[in-house]
């Protein structure tokens, strides 16, 4: 945005500029460099009464500000107005007045303007903004959650997985094949008989009494 500036009209509305003052001139140029600088789509000429001999004046102007005084017989306002009826692209300009007259052609032309007034106290809050000292540290600021925050992420994303190593098994002992015994044959009340010399009275009594029972 190019900003088309009334000089001597902004001055007057900035609190701690006088016009009394011999350099308030530069004083303002002062201030529009530091709010021009602040971003590089800002580009601003500033329009001055009472310049010997008039014209640019290039030891005030900037490659972001061209400062401008009007010649003898010509004042700041009809440099502007002149200006205004010349601009090809109105929407890409912003026209900074209080004067009624420079605004009353600055709308039959269709260019943006913002009162003088407002531009000094949009100027002045971003200077407090940039001076303004960064906050300190609130609990806000703490990295750490609550337990209701840690709740709603435990519902959003499931519990935390446990990444603790896990003990290995034991190796199992090696066991033994089962291998199934093979029945005995049973033996006829003869061979018990024979087998009377080897075994006891009790044991041939069992025996007997098993196959007694088949």
């Amino acid at each position: 945005m190019h900003y088309l500036i009334d000089g001597h009209n902004l001055i007057g509305k900035i609190q701690d500029i006088s016009l009394d003052d011999p350099n308030d001139e530069v004083e303002l140029i002062l201030r529009l460099k530091s709010w021009a600088a602040a971003s590089p789509k800002r580009k601003v000429t500033v329009y001055f009464d009472g310049g010997l001999p008039g014209g640019v004046a290039h030891r005030l102007s900037t490659s972001d500000i061209k400062v401008i005084f009007a010649p003898e017989g010509k004042t700041a306002d009809s440099l502007l107005i002149k200006r205004i009826r010349k601009l090809k692209n109105p929407p890409e300009y912003m026209l900074i007045t209080s004067d009624q007259e420079i605004i009353a052609a600055a709308q039959k032309h269709h260019l943006p303007y913002l009162r003088s007034e407002a531009f000094a106290s949009k100027m002045g809050k971003e200077k407090r903004e940039r001076l303004a000292p960064l906050p300190s540290k609130t609990e806000s600021d703490d990295p750490y959650l609550s337990q209701s925050e840690v709740a709603e992420w435990l519902e959003l994303f499931g519990p935390e997985p446990d990444l603790s190593p896990r003990p290995k098994p034991a190796k199992r002992s090696q066991q033994k094949s089962f291998q199934p015994q093979k029945s005995k044959r049973r033996r006829s009340p003869q061979e018990l008989k024979n087998a009377k010399n080897r075994l006891s009275d009790d044991e041939i009594a069992e025996w007997l009494d098993l196959f007694n029972k088949d």
